[in-house]
């Protein structure tokens, strides 16, 4: 994963981003440069899977063979992309199922196979078992909070992807509650339509730039500001006008 940070506000760092069309992820406000000793910008940190810096230094210098020499031994991605969780400690025997479940973003699959067990009389490694049921839960929650804060910063599209992705592989679990009640309230809300309206325009708009480039895709964005000015979408599509 690439993840970019930046100590300037959030306008000036997203107005940035709209302006060059960035894909990757991108912090505003950090404090990470005096944490990391930087000198000058840019600067890049590689950091291994166990969380250690590996490489530090101008990203010019960052080759693949460092890249795939940090990343040696690495656990491959799992089949379910966020749902899939990257479990802190190695569970067998019986446990073993549910631990790959939970790798491979079957969150509910991994919750139903734990909790058996831990209902089993005969089953001896309650201890474990709890532990894993505790790290599964705890991601679930982790993933809550972060659509939560997506749908309060009005990036209603990923909230919605969070939340029904979450909704779908926690089905018959009460952690599906709440993503529920979320799909719900927007679904519910004129405003918040709208701001979903406006940003899968803008995401039509931004692949029209791909193919035809800034200028001429122009339109799309000045569409988007004219019928949705007053939502997060119209706000980039905006930013993006005035780079032109």
């Amino acid at each position: 994963m690439v993840l970019a940070l930046s100590s300037e506000d959030e306008g000036t760092v997203s107005k940035y981003v709209d302006k060059h069309g960035l894909n990757i992820r991108v912090g505003s406000g950090s404090n990470a440069s005096g944490e990391y000793g930087v000198r000058g910008i840019p600067a890049s940190a590689l950091i291994s899977p166990e969380g250690e810096v590996v490489w530090f230094g101008h990203p010019s210098s960052l080759s693949d063979s460092k890249v795939k020499a940090a990343l040696k031994g690495a656990k491959k991605a799992g089949k379910g992309g966020f749902l899939s969780l990257n479990l802190q400690a190695e569970y067998g025997g019986k446990l073993k199922k549910a631990a790959e479940s939970a790798e491979d973003g079957d969150l509910g699959k991994a919750l139903s196979s734990v909790r058996a067990l831990i209902l089993d009389e005969a089953f001896t490694e309650k201890e474990q078992a709890e532990a894993l049921e505790t790290e599964i839960t705890a991601y679930v929650g982790l993933l809550q909070s972060q659509a939560d804060s997506f749908l309060e910063n009005r990036e209603v599209l990923t909230a919605l992807s969070i939340y029904e992705a979450l909704h779908g592989s926690l089905k018959g679990h009460d952690e599906a509650g709440p993503s529920k009640a979320a799909i719900e309230k927007i679904e519910s809300d004129d405003g918040l339509q709208e701001e979903l309206k406006a940003a899968e325009l803008l995401i039509k708009a931004n692949a029209e730039i791909a193919r035809r480039g800034k200028k001429k895709a122009a339109k799309k964005f000045e569409s988007i500001v004219k019928k949705y000015p007053n939502t997060k979408a119209g706000e980039k599509a905006e930013k993006f006008l005035e780079s032109l």
